[in-house]
């Protein structure tokens, strides 16, 4: 991506940011006025070419003043971005996972300290004493002894993810429980299932109970 231009559209969210966050300071900080930043992002995005596609969205006041998407989903594809496409989230997904998790501890069901295998009893890990004391705070931590990036081949394969996380019980410790920091996805994944399934819900259900939800 040309700098100038990649400095030209960090600078405007910048500002965005800036003017977002100065309108609950400072009340003069006028609709307006985020309005007429907003108005310069077509033109600006416009001038992006590193990546195939991208979406923006604004929000100011609580309310989305802008989401439009820019480009294509595929480099090789013509099916353009909108403001509905769905992008990788990666490990932003962790602290969404953890802030429903909480949601779920702050109501007192459960706590970082419950045992994954009492909320699902379909949880297994290759060592049957590690499946019966590993936490969601072990799995959030880290420290499970799961290797590192555990089943994420099998999701590059196209495995389901219920059916990955049934073979972390193959996935043969890379250390010691608690003794070392490996970090995974599906640990946490597991983590944060477990935590849904001691309310009776699927993830995606949870997720949108407790944190997507207006």
């Amino acid at each position: 991506m040309n700098g100038s231009k990649h400095a030209g559209i960090a600078a405007l969210v910048l500002l965005l940011t800036t003017l977002a966050t100065a309108a609950e300071e400072r009340p003069h900080v006028t609709a307006e006025q985020v309005a007429t930043a907003v108005a310069e992002l077509d033109a600006l995005a416009a001038k992006q070419n590193a990546v195939p596609g991208f979406a923006v969205a604004v929000v100011f006041q609580d309310k989305a003043i802008y989401a439009k998407g820019f480009g294509v989903r595929d480099v090789n594809g013509k099916a353009p971005v909108n403001a509905d496409t769905v992008f990788q989230l990666a490990s932003v997904s962790k602290p969404i996972g953890a802030t429903v998790v909480a949601a779920f501890v702050g109501d007192g069901k459960i706590t970082w300290d419950s045992r994954l295998n009492e909320l699902d009893s379909t949880f297994v890990m290759f060592d049957s004493w590690v499946t019966h004391e590993v936490t969601i705070r072990d799995m959030y931590a880290h420290r499970s002894g799961l290797p590192d990036h555990a089943g994420d081949l099998l999701e590059d394969l196209g495995f389901t993810r219920a059916e990955i996380l049934r073979r972390l019980r193959y996935q043969h410790p890379d250390s010691s429980f608690r003794s070392h920091y490996a970090y995974t996805n599906f640990g946490l994944t597991a983590a944060a299932v477990a935590a849904a399934k001691a309310y009776g819900m699927e993830w995606e259900t949870a997720s949108e109970e407790k944190l997507y939800k207006p």
